[in-house]
C-alpha cells in the first residue's frame, strides 16, 4: 500500500492553483459475520442526516496511524468494539467548496472489516443504519465513488 505522502503527490497540483485544504478520512466497508464459518453477505450502511446513504468513515486526527482512526470512527459512529480489518480496499479523492469559500479536497481510505455485532447505536451524525444485501447496497449508494470501492472489494473477493 502507498504512503499517504504518495498518495496525495497528484493532488500537490491543487495547491499551486487554490487555496486548499486536505483532509484525509478512512472508512470501512464493513461485513455481518457472527462466526468464523458463518458467511453474511450483509453490508452495514448509515443513512447520514442530508439523506445519503455510506459506510463508515471519519477525519483522521494528528498522530493516528489510518487503522486507529479507522477503529475510532467506527466505534464514534455505530457502536461497534469487535471490528477486524482485513485488507485494504481502494481509495476516492473528491474536492468541494466549503461554507468560507476554501476549497477542500478530501481523500477517503476505505478497507474491508467484519463484525460480530449486528446491533449498532448510531451516533448524532447519523439518521438510521441498515444491514443489506451486497446487491441492495449498490443500490442504495447515492455516490457513485462509494459504489466503485463497493465494487472493487467485490472484484478482489473480499465480500
Amino acid at each position: 500500500m502507498n504512503t499517504f505522502k504518495q498518495r496525495t503527490k497528484l493532488l500537490l497540483l491543487d495547491f499551486f492553483f487554490y487555496d486548499v485544504v486536505l483532509e484525509q478520512s478512512v472508512g470501512a466497508v464493513i461485513k455481518y459475520q457472527p462466526t468464523a464459518d458463518t458467511d453474511s453477505s450483509e453490508i452495514l450502511l448509515l443513512r447520514n442526516r442530508r439523506g445519503y446513504w455510506g459506510f463508515p468513515q471519519g477525519h483522521r486526527e494528528k498522530g493516528e496511524t489510518e487503522l486507529q482512526t479507522l477503529v475510532r470512527e467506527v466505534h464514534e459512529e455505530t457502536g461497534i468494539k469487535d471490528l477486524e480489518i482485513h485488507s485494504y480496499v481502494g481509495e476516492i479523492t473528491y474536492s468541494f467548496f466549503k461554507a468560507d469559500g476554501l476549497r477542500s479536497s478530501k481523500q477517503v481510505m476505505f478497507y474491508y472489516a467484519t463484525t460480530k455485532t449486528r446491533e449498532i447505536k448510531i451516533s448524532i451524525e447519523h439518521e438510521e443504519f441498515k444491514w443489506v444485501q451486497l446487491k441492495d447496497a449498490f443500490s442504495m449508494l447515492d455516490h457513485a465513488k462509494l459504489r466503485q470501492i463497493l465494487n472493487t472489494g467485490h472484484m478482489k473477493g473480499l465480500y
